[in-house]
């Protein structure tokens, strides 16, 4: 049992961490149908690779 709880105790460290840089967003059609299309586009489909460039060129005005 011990090492379950470290485990278990690791996970949340490791979980904790991450959720700082989770973001979830509803997104209407027209928009969701662009951010799919730039996807496709440039990304091989990848909608949360496109949202990241997109973002790090909105803010660093660069590719990230």
């Amino acid at each position: 049992m011990p090492d379950e709880d470290k485990k278990r105790e690791q996970q949340a460290k490791a979980d904790a961490n991450r959720r700082s840089g989770h973001f979830q967003v509803r997104l209407g059609k027209q928009l969701a149908d662009q951010l799919q299309h730039y996807a496709d586009a440039h990304h091989d489909g990848v909608k949360n690779a496109a949202l990241k460039m997109i973002l790090s060129k909105f803010f660093n005005g660069k590719n990230a």
